[in-house]
């Protein structure tokens, strides 16, 4: 909207103008006038819904509201078509990754979900927030916030009549996979009220938690079953699948039901149809090998056994957390491809999860 314009340094008045201008704009694309509660009407199509914003997982799992901020998320119900009356299908609740909610949510996911009997709910996590994409900068939309999304959107989902309510499913892809996963813990499901509604299981695709792990998992098992689908560990430039593969096989040791599998030969973001290419600087965690025991209480710091693995440290403080982070997150060449064959075992997958052939 500016690419014609020329800003001095010394135009005071023009760069304010282009700040109000460009608050004006963020604003209005995270405020509506009237998000939808429910679906008992079975509506379809197009649908607002409320949600939050929230800084950082720290304050969402300790309930600390202070600098929440309210947002209508715009998402969209696609449903299989000649739903039989009185009959109720699953769904998938599908989490974006950093490039925003790309065309391959419904091509790829909605249409072959439909085509087999399986509602797809995608949304817009970035819009509501006056983002486009986080893929440069992680930090522009706080993960808390697309898992607060996802707990408000099966909130919603689950008042459809023709929706089996306890076979939602959360899929997500790359940084929305890590959604996915977080939205197994209760620790991270405490802060929505849900009406009870749970996920029936979590499908994180390539997702982005494995290397910095903001771990909910001490004392307690996650509530449904997970599926984790990762791309080839050779060609896979924004995470690293031996640590993802040591993290999962403890919480396999704890008691937790979870698969994974490699798809082999492939990419990142392999499930859709883009052909290869390289994202320039792209902001990945794969040089990172950090966790944390999150904690449910306000006032309790970092939390409990915080360290960095990769260099044997311990972390005592946020700031210090926060200081690694920044510290082990790198800007890259990463590499991105679809692959329709593994893109269609996926989906064959994923059907299979959900035990819907």
């Amino acid at each position: 909207m500016f690419s014609n314009v020329s800003i001095k340094p010394s135009s005071k008045l023009v760069r304010a103008a282009t700040a109000v201008l460009l608050t004006v704009a963020a604003v209005s694309a995270s405020v509506s006038a009237a998000p939808i509660d429910n679906l008992k009407d079975g509506l379809t199509g197009k649908i607002e819904f409320a949600s939050q914003s929230t800084p950082n997982l720290f304050m969402y799992a300790r309930l600390n509201k202070t600098k929440d901020v309210a947002v209508t998320v715009q998402g969209e119900l696609l449903m299989p078509k000649n739903v039989a009356a009185g009959a109720k299908v699953p769904a998938l609740v599908l989490s974006h990754g950093s490039s925003g909610l790309s065309p391959y949510a419904y091509e790829v996911w909605a249409t072959k979900m439909n085509a087999a009997g399986v509602a797809v709910f995608v949304f817009d996590s970035f819009k509501a927030r006056g983002v486009s994409e986080t893929a440069q900068d992680q930090s522009l939309v706080s993960p808390a916030s697309q898992v607060a999304d996802a707990l408000n959107a099966l909130k919603l989902v689950a008042t459809h009549p023709q929706i089996d309510a306890s076979r939602i499913y959360n899929i997500g892809f790359s940084r929305g996979g890590s959604t996915a996963f977080y939205t197994a813990w209760p620790m991270y499901q405490a802060p929505i009220n849900t009406n009870g509604a749970k996920f029936a299981g979590h499908i994180p695709v390539y997702p982005g938690s494995c290397n910095i792990r903001y771990r909910a998992d001490d004392g307690v098992k996650a509530t449904a079953p997970m599926f984790f689908a990762m791309a080839d560990r050779g060609r896979e430039d924004w995470q690293d699948n031996v640590v993802c593969e040591r993290y999962i096989k403890e919480l396999v040791a704890a008691g937790n039901d979870i698969v994974i599998k490699e798809y082999k030969g492939t990419h990142h973001g392999w499930d859709g149809r883009a052909p290869f290419f390289y994202y320039n600087n792209a902001n990945t965690s794969k040089q990172c090998d950090m966790e944390l025991q999150m904690t449910n209480t306000q006032g309790s710091g970092v939390g409990r056994n915080a360290k960095d693995i990769k260099n044997n440290t311990e972390i005592k403080s946020l700031e210090d957390w926060d200081k690694a982070v920044k510290h082990c997150m790198t800007h890259s060449r990463a590499r991105v491809g679809g692959d329709r064959s593994a893109s269609d075992e996926l989906v064959a997958d994923v059907l299979k999860f959900i035990g819907h052939k």
